[in-house]
């Protein structure tokens, strides 16, 4: 969601061309309603298992 901005610029509201701008607009109107209200799908990436406690560390074991 969020702001949209549309231009429409004087020019296109003349006689000849009012239909096809006002038509553009309605299609571009629905695709941004669309795209704000779809369902999202999320994808929780795989990683490895949290660790609650440092590892252990590795000793010099000798013998």
């Amino acid at each position: 969601m969020g702001w949209h901005s549309i231009t429409i610029w004087e020019c296109e509201l003349k006689t000849k061309v009012r239909e096809k701008t006002l038509e553009s607009l309605g299609f571009t109107l629905n695709k941004i309603f669309l795209q704000d209200h779809s369902i999202r799908h999320y994808e929780i990436p795989e990683e490895e298992p949290m660790m609650a406690a440092e590892d252990t560390p590795e000793y010099n074991n000798k013998r």
